[in-house]
Formats: C-alpha cells, structure tokens, sequence
C-alpha cells in the first residue's frame, strides 16, 4: 500500500538515539517514561520543537547524588513553553507534585498545572520537581527546529 501524504507528520514514539544538552539532568525510565519527540530530524524541516513525557511517583528519588534538578540553569535564542499538567481527573488543577522553577533569578513554586513562557535569552533554571503523588504530563515547546 502506497504511503499516505500526511502520514510522516504523525508522531508515536520517541527520538531514537536522543542526545540532551548538558544542562537536562538525565532520569531513570522507571519514572519518566517518555512519550513522543518531534524536531528537524523526526519530522523534516520542522521550525519547532516538542518533547512529551509522563513523570510518575518516586521520581524525586531517582536522583543519584546531592542534584534534585530536572534542568540546570540555561537559557537559549529561541521562546519556549513548559508545561506541566495534572491527570487528576477529579480535580484538574491540582498538580500531585511540586515544580521549583527559577526564572532570571527569580523562584516560583508551583503546586497546579501550568504552563510558562520563558522569552528567548532569558536563564531558567534550575527546575526541581518534588513531592509527586500522582502521574503528571510534562511537555516542552520551542520555536526552533533544533532544541540545544
């Protein structure tokens, strides 16, 4: 059967081989099980960038050493969203975790789901997460082709 036109534009599964910048702090799969990552390799010639996960309970310990950061701090030319979304059907705000987010030298801890803009040039980081009860969704957009 011939390929479908659109068909390459839709995403299952995860960059093969995916190489994070130094800043993102690796994690264990048992707790972060990721999802689906689209950018100029996966799709050709995209101009944007997301990456989807689940983070589960015990994530908080999956951390070797004295480093709780999800992200250290960094900043990049290109705007980008960070999301961080409750599965509590019941109530769709309460997160189940706790997000440390330092945004130019400024710290929000936040116990809802959010979304955050970090404007091109501006540090973020680092980004702590903490205290998770529940599974929450977790993605990252950026206008850009290539995340770096």
């Amino acid at each position: 059967m011939a390929e479908r036109k659109y068909e390459k534009y839709f995403i299952f599964n995860d960059k093969k081989d995916l190489e994070l910048p130094s800043y993102r702090i690796p994690t264990d799969p048992k707790y972060v099980k990721r999802m689906t990552h689209v950018d100029a390799d996966t799709v050709k010639d995209a101009s944007f960038y997301n990456e989807m996960m689940w983070i589960l309970p015990g994530f908080d310990k999956n951390f070797k050493g004295d480093n709780p950061n999800f992200k250290e701090e960094h900043s990049h030319e290109f705007g980008e969203l960070m999301c961080f979304y409750s599965l509590n059907y019941e109530n769709i705000m309460d997160l189940g975790a706790e997000i440390e987010f330092t945004i130019d030298g400024e710290t929000h801890i936040i116990k809802e789901s959010f979304t955050a803009f970090i404007p091109p040039g501006v540090k973020h980081g680092p980004l702590t997460i903490r205290n998770v009860t529940r599974p929450i969704a977790h993605m990252i957009a950026c206008t850009t082709g290539r995340y770096k």
